[in-house]
């Protein structure tokens, strides 16, 4: 692991370009840091794509990792500059990793769709940003077209509500796998488990929420970072649906 990234995670704060102390809070563990880098090195990625910087942990973590493989690492952010004094990408700098790294200051709903238009491709994504169900949603119909075939996307922070939800949807796609998690696939609590029972009413599935029918665990989404792969290209029906 990079030495500047290394010694963040020890000292829990780096010197910017400005030469100010940032203490840094809320960052993705030096754990998770690893976890992004093995799937990067396992697969030899070299074409990633993140939605989210802020003090720039996670991102420094993957650029490190696909320059390794001779790539280079695309990051968006609206407010990387506004809210997170731009201290991300002065990270990436004093890292000496800037040059293989690209930047969007927008919206993700603005910037997925320019890289299709102009007909982008990647093998690794990692998605950490908003917690809530319809923009986690919109990002992956994007990244979906823009993932090569047995690329992997990665879901931070999925124990929130909103993330959840949206990978119980999505971990049932034909096209999808799940690929790996951290720190584990948890087991469901003792009551889901007894409520779990109930779906073997009858009609079951119009009395109990679906969660209650196939647990997260069954889905192997009870993690708190889940992996998915895509194995195939979309190939489903017009009328498709699973309950999440």
């Amino acid at each position: 692991m990079n030495r500047h990234l290394e010694k963040v995670f020890e000292t829990k704060e780096f010197i910017n370009e400005n030469g100010e102390i940032i203490p840094i809070h809320s960052e993705t563990s030096k754990d998770q840091c690893a976890f992004l880098q093995q799937i990067i090195k396992e697969n030899k990625f070299s074409k990633s794509i993140e939605i989210g910087f802020a003090y720039g942990l996670s991102t420094l973590a993957i650029t490190e990792e696909v320059t390794n493989n001779n790539g280079s690492h695309l990051v968006i952010d609206k407010f990387q500059n506004s809210s997170w004094g731009g201290n991300g990408l002065s990270l990436i700098e004093k890292a000496g990793l800037r040059d293989r790294l690209e930047f969007y200051e927008s919206y993700c709903y603005e910037a997925l769709p320019k890289l299709l238009a102009e007909g982008r491709k990647f093998d690794f994504a990692y998605v950490d940003t908003t917690k809530q169900f319809d923009w986690i949603l919109v990002d992956f119909f994007y990244l979906d077209k823009l993932l090569e075939l047995n690329g992997v996307i990665v879901f931070d922070d999925a124990f929130y509500p909103g993330i959840r939800k949206a990978l119980r949807y999505i971990s049932q796609f034909p096209s999808y796998k799940i690929y790996s998690h951290y720190p584990q696939n948890r087991e469901s609590s003792f009551t889901k488990k007894i409520a779990s029972y109930l779906r073997h009413i009858p009609k079951a599935n119009h009395l109990i929420k679906d969660n209650l029918i196939q647990l997260d665990e069954e889905l192997s989404i009870n993690a708190s970072c889940v992996a998915i792969q895509k194995i195939d290209n979309d190939i489903r029906n017009w009328d498709w649906h699973v309950d999440f």
